[in-house]
């Protein structure tokens, strides 16, 4: 009776661990499924693929802005940086509205047309190279016939960056795109300050169904270069960026200010303002 006793206790004793192996034996390897968002479609389990009809058939609007030939402090590459980013919006598919060395008749004209057409819907996208500048905190896009002696003139010879910023919010647009590539030196350094250097940081505008980002061609307060060939330097990282396949609009800005950081020494940092919460592409194959 002793070893019989013997023998159940050590049977008790192991049959845990042979339950624990048999489970262990028999457990297998769970599947998952991801379910698509409304612009991506599943292929297989952990296979997600991008939807692009999407994009390419989006109704998309641009205006472009290039002043160069100002009188006092011209600039060598402006009116290229537009003319080159208007060939290539035009070739994904935007409806390209284009002014160069535009006075401010006509940079107002052009933004009413902008309004009007983005009112339909889609993306918009503003796209500005010249001179800028801040004072008091508001940025201003100089036009080529701008004839400013004294502070207290700005407002009423520039156009407030802010309205192309209003137009926009009151748009029916999925993603808004705010591009200045406006951080010159100020022509008219007799009335600025040292600490208005450049143009200073805007928020994005709001009322986009998907989002909105404003980029800059350097940080808040910093002057950008205006390049020694065709293009400043900015303006021709976004150009090889745009035309680069499968980037997203966040991947466009970023790989442009590592390219842009790495060229200029440090010196130039880009820098955005985003509210995004939708995808855009540029290119797709």
């Amino acid at each position: 009776m002793l070893r019989l006793a013997q023998i159940w206790l050590f049977v008790l004793a192991v049959s845990p661990v042979l339950a624990q192996q048999v489970i262990k034996g028999y457990s297998k390897p769970a599947t998952f499924n991801i379910s698509p968002s409304e612009n991506t479609t599943t292929t297989t389990s952990l296979s997600v693929t991008t939807n692009f009809e999407f994009y390419k058939s989006e109704k998309k609007t641009a205006l472009i802005i290039g002043n160069g030939s100002y009188k006092s402090g011209p600039l060598k590459n402006a009116v290229n940086d537009a003319l080159d980013m208007a060939a290539l919006l035009s070739e994904k598919g935007f409806h390209v509205i284009m002014r160069k060395d535009a006075s401010r008749t006509e940079m107002r004209d052009a933004i009413r047309e902008f309004g009007n057409e983005i009112n339909k819907g889609g993306v918009g996208l503003f796209y500005y190279s010249g001179h800028g500048m801040q004072v008091d905190g508001v940025n201003y896009l100089i036009p080529l016939d701008a004839d400013i002696e004294l502070k207290a003139e700005v407002a009423e010879e520039c156009i407030s960056a802010s309205t192309v910023l209003r137009v926009m919010e009151y748009s029916n647009n999925r993603i808004n795109i705010i591009i200045l590539d406006a951080c010159r030196n100020n022509p008219f350094r007799s009335f600025s300050r040292s600490d208005e250097k450049g143009i200073t940081k805007m928020d994005p505008p709001q009322g986009a169904k998907q989002g909105s980002i404003v980029a800059f061609a350097t940080a808040p307060g910093a002057v950008a270069s205006d390049g020694e060939t065709r293009n400043g330097l900015y303006t021709s990282k976004l150009l090889k960026y745009i035309n680069t396949p499968g980037l997203t609009l966040e991947e466009v800005f970023k790989k442009s200010r590592i390219d842009v950081l790495s060229e200029s020494a440090g010196n130039q940092m880009p820098w955005e303002n985003n509210s995004l919460t939708g995808d855009f592409y540029f290119t797709f194959h």
